[in-house]
């Protein structure tokens, strides 16, 4: 007998826990979970939909919050109670300047009913409208002359081949400017096609060609800036380049025999350093997971008070580790916090480059 009034128990709980799930999942119904706007004219500025729900608990439901995961969708809500069988509202709003192109943006709702929220969506496609002159090239050089950006960044370009990619010029003036450009740093790796007259009211590109000759041994960041000057004035705004060499890399080849570098962590946090101190740093490891021989290529980094003992050349074969020791030294760093960031090339097919951040802070004697 007690057998069964237990089993009886058993089952009245696990129909209670059913029903109570099931209340959960109907805390609140909306007619709608999903609004598609259509088509949206950016120029026309934002536009709204209202989202209505019916209560369907048996107890007053209140909207806790309601978040989006974009600054373009804001929600408009009360958090007064909702009675059972009542209706309430979300109004859900979608900015679409400098959007454009198709969206698709979540909207969670948290009520009281349930640890679970509510999930909305709101879509559409944005018809983008003209852009002024000033959008287009926001860079002004003078003169009348303006770019549609003064920096360029390649990624990696392997040995023997080219990468391309230009930037935009107007001329707003009603005359011709003469155009030059003078090598403030220089890779030697980078060629520019620049005109060197701009008519009045034109408007063209100037070509940016970065390559790596097949037997050239230079690996790693490559960095160009070009000051520019119209009519002979030199601009405040200079043009930046940047790629970083690695080896060409055939895949047909390469994945039979690659190495697989693998660093055991990417901070150090030397933490408070007395100015003039020096300390070391023996923690991180260098690994080849892969069947090849991993070759570093290079070993960057900006400030000449850190020193790391992997160097260009070194060899790590498949299947073997290195601890590799970070030296910092002080004696001529400013107060404060001190941060350096190391990139280290290799010939892995897969990370060509990894990057480790070091970091300390720098406090009086």
């Amino acid at each position: 007998m007690k057998r069964v009034s237990y089993i009886l128990l058993l089952i009245v709980s696990l129909l209670s826990g059913a029903v109570e799930a099931r209340a959960q999942q109907k805390q609140i119904l909306f007619e709608e979970s999903v609004w598609d706007f259509g088509q949206v004219q950016e120029s026309d500025g934002s536009v709204e939909h209202t989202f209505v729900f019916t209560n369907v608990t048996g107890k007053p439901v209140v909207i806790v919050d309601v978040s989006t995961g974009c600054g373009c969708t804001t929600p408009t809500y009360s958090r007064k109670p909702v009675l059972p069988g009542k209706k309430g509202k979300i109004v859900v709003s979608f900015d679409p300047i400098n959007r454009p192109g198709h969206f698709a943006k979540g909207v969670s709702v948290l009520t009281s009913a349930s640890s679970e929220p509510v999930q909305l969506q709101v879509t559409g496609d944005v018809v983008p409208r003209e852009k002024t002159l000033e959008e287009k090239y926001p860079f002004d050089i003078g003169g009348g002359v303006r770019f549609d950006s003064n920096f360029r960044a390649f990624a990696y370009v392997g040995r023997g081949d080219r990468v391309d990619a230009v930037i935009g010029w107007v001329n707003t003036s009603d005359k011709p400017v003469r155009l030059s450009l003078e090598w403030q740093e220089r890779s030697g790796l980078l060629a520019v096609d620049a005109p060197e007259v701009l008519a009045a009211g034109a408007s063209g590109e100037i070509g940016l060609h970065y390559e790596v000759p097949a037997h050239s041994d230079r690996y790693g960041t490559l960095t160009d800036v070009l000051a520019v000057s119209v009519d002979g004035v030199r601009s405040r705004t200079a043009v930046s380049v940047s790629a970083i060499a690695v080896d060409r890399y055939d895949a047909a080849v390469d994945d039979m025999s690659s190495p697989d570098m693998e660093l055991s962590k990417k901070f150090i946090k030397f933490g408070e350093l007395k100015r003039g101190a020096t300390a070391e740093d023996s923690s991180v490891t260098v690994s080849n997971n892969g069947s090849g021989e991993l070759v570093i290529r290079a070993v960057e980094f900006k400030n000449r008070a850190l020193e790391c003992s992997l160097k260009a050349g070194d060899r790590i074969g498949a299947g073997k580790s290195v601890a590799v020791t970070f030296r910092l030294s002080t004696a001529e760093a400013d107060y404060g916090v001190w941060v350096d960031r190391v990139r280290i090339i290799t010939n892995d097919p897969a990370h060509p480059m990894q990057t480790l951040r070091v970091t300390a802070v720098v406090v009086d004697k």
